[in-house]
């Protein structure tokens, strides 16, 4: 499903400059005008005082292929809102339903064939959750690597545990981090480390990482851990919910893969 709110949900607010900040603001208290009205780029640029390409920008940094895919996200946005689902339970499992469709559309299945590679031309592997929480994800992955024979090591974001093993980096070792978080300093020095040691890392996060993990991390894949389709306090989605989706798909080509 596509959904502007969904993107825009994995982009750190301090990474949006002054402008786009106000072309989001505009977006989100006028959404139904936009799409009712079928706004051109022109006019949207006029209404929230500011140029074409702060428009484009923002678009390119949420990965949304221009103004009509944008208009096509908010479209999908304005008709969600207006569903009267029933206050129940039916609640609880659209949203993990729609955190589910947001995620199957914004995943790279190139990258998880990439990744399959990557995993498959390691001689060891070591999984690392940055946040407690994803904790559950990390161990499945580790498990199932295990039970296939791989030589694989399970971390949290213990500062000493992980230079110890960086310092004993070999050439191609796999590190997988999970993250929620995209812009972690101390995360970005780690990969950088990874690579200068000759290391192959595999960044997962709820954000879209900044440019030193895009830079040093081998792949990136950025879900979205923010359920906005529904609009109910009283729904609260585990922000695991999108990392066992993560594995379930990696499994799934590790498994069909063709072995070498």
């Amino acid at each position: 499903m596509r959904s502007f709110l969904a993107k825009l949900s994995t982009i750190e607010e301090n990474n949006l400059t002054s402008r786009e900040l106000i072309i989001v603001d505009y977006i989100k208290s006028n959404s139904k005008q936009i799409v009712e009205e079928n706004i051109k780029i022109d006019e949207l640029a006029k209404r929230a005082k500011t140029g074409f390409s702060a428009i484009y920008n923002l678009l390119k940094k949420m990965n949304i292929d221009g103004y009509r895919d944008f208009m096509i996200c908010l479209a999908n946005d304005v008709e969600h809102a207006e569903l009267n689902i029933a206050k129940n339970d039916e609640n609880v499992a659209n949203g993990y339903i729609n955190l589910i469709k947001q995620n199957y559309t914004l995943i790279k299945k190139a990258n998880l064939v990439k990744s399959i590679n990557l995993v498959e031309s390691s001689p060891r592997i070591v999984i690392c959750y940055w946040e407690a929480v994803l904790r559950g994800p990390a161990m499945d992955l580790s498990n199932f690597f295990y039970n296939q024979g791989l030589n694989v090591t399970l971390l949290d974001s213990d500062w000493d545990s992980i230079n110890n093993r960086i310092k004993n980096t070999q050439t191609n070792d796999l590190y997988i981090f999970l993250t929620k978080y995209g812009t972690s300093t101390h995360l970005a020095k780690v990969i950088q480390s990874i690579k200068k040691n000759k290391g192959k890392s595999i960044f997962i996060s709820g954000k879209v990482p900044s440019k030193e993990v895009e830079a040093s991390a081998s792949l990136v894949h950025t879900l979205i851990v923010d359920g906005v389709e529904i609009n109910d306090e009283n729904v609260s989605i585990s922000k695991s919910l999108p990392f066992h989706y993560f594995n379930d798909l990696l499994i799934y080509h590790y498994l069909n893969s063709e072995k070498k």
